[in-house]
């Protein structure tokens, strides 16, 4: 789908988002959460949509999404971008996070390079994934990129990954 298009989408459904999807995103990100090894800030929440992963872990963090009307529900430091094209400096990130926010890219090798080029070394990367996507294609790009595994989690609907850059 055209990145404009899904972002005018989100726009007009985002007075909605928290009322219909948090009970869904909630144990995904407690989930991710617990699995995820300690980082040093920032923290980058990609495709940060409302703003949940901060208001539900207490978290401080750089939000990133491509909807304005998204972003205009979360708090904290917001910057509108796209997932594959990060507004940001290579290696200022002390870790990242992303919740089904990859479902929008059929390739998603674009946006694990961007990650991995924002990230510091050693720095995790969580994320989790729709188990309809697909995951073969996310795992070659993660394996692609140099990312190291460090856990895969079963997240019901979504599959997460808990990864480091070495």
């Amino acid at each position: 789908m055209d990145p404009r298009l899904l972002c005018e989408s989100y726009d007009r459904f985002a007075h909605l988002y928290d009322e219909i999807f948090e009970p869904q995103q909630a144990p995904k990100i407690q989930a991710l959460r617990a699995a995820m090894p300690p980082h040093q800030a920032p923290l980058l929440d990609l495709g940060a949509g409302t703003g949940l992963w901060a208001r539900l872990t207490g978290q401080r963090v750089i939000a990133l999404d491509g909807s304005r009307g998204m972003l205009a529900q979360a708090t904290g430091q917001r910057i509108r971008g796209r997932l594959d094209r990060l507004p940001f400096r290579d290696a200022c990130f002390g870790g990242c996070v992303s919740v089904t926010a990859l479902i929008d890219y059929v390739d998603p090798t674009p946006t694990i390079r961007e990650v991995w080029r924002v990230l510091k070394p050693g720095a995790p990367f969580a994320l989790s994934v729709l188990k309809r996507e697909d995951l073969f294609g996310l795992e070659r790009a993660i394996e692609a990129t140099g990312f190291r595994a460090l856990d895969k989690l079963d997240l019901v609907e979504d599959m997460g990954f808990i990864l480091k850059k070495p």
